[in-house]
């Protein structure tokens, strides 16, 4: 899980800058004495596209209405939400864990009662088969599809979530667009006084 408090800290000393160029409207997000953590989030309004560059990686997501500065909003506090408008990113947005994976199948074989006996003789004997590849980086491997296909043939509906958790990143783009939004915010009022 993201430690958002960790994430607040890497932002503290940055500035948020807007650019509005008509159709385009750019935010920086930056700490002016060094380019650690640096977000630029690039609003391409004519297409309903967001780019966003810098430090942590690279992303482009899209909607067909509301992928602008003003309708951003929309989601911050709902990154699954803007996971799904997700087209492309250069990092993982998820990563998977072997304990929890086991954790959660151990759930999931006891709530719907999946009768492994004609294959295996105790639970764990079935377990290390599923995750016998398994890794970080994609979860089960095609071994562990095959092995809990032969107690659920529908087993492909849950299998990609066993052990499956955020990395984070998507949160930190929400958090820092929160931030800078807020910073941006204030300026404006302040000057308004």
């Amino acid at each position: 899980m993201t430690d958002m408090n960790m994430q607040k800290n890497w932002f503290k000393n940055h500035i948020a800058t807007f650019t509005d160029l008509g159709n385009i409207k750019i935010i920086d997000f930056r700490n002016p004495n060094d380019c650690s953590y640096y977000i630029r989030f690039l609003f391409d309004e004519d297409i309903y596209t967001l780019h966003i560059s810098g430090d942590l990686g690279n992303l482009t997501a899209s909607n067909y209405k509301n992928m602008t500065y003003k309708d951003f909003g929309d989601y911050i506090h709902n990154p699954s939400y803007f996971i799904s408008k997700v087209d492309c990113h250069s990092r993982r947005i998820y990563e998977y864990n072997y304990s929890k994976a086991k954790k959660d199948l151990t759930e999931l074989i006891k709530e719907y009662e999946l009768d492994y006996s004609k294959y295996y003789d105790t639970l764990e004997d079935l377990l290390d088969e599923v995750f016998e590849d398994f890794n970080k980086e994609n979860g089960l491997s095609q071994r562990g599809y095959d092995v809990l296909s032969d107690i659920d043939s529908d087993c492909w509906e849950w299998c990609g979530d066993l052990g499956k958790q955020s990395t984070g990143i998507i949160e930190t783009y929400l958090l820092a667009f929160e931030l800078a939004i807020e910073q941006l915010n204030n300026k404006e009022n302040n000057n308004v006084r």
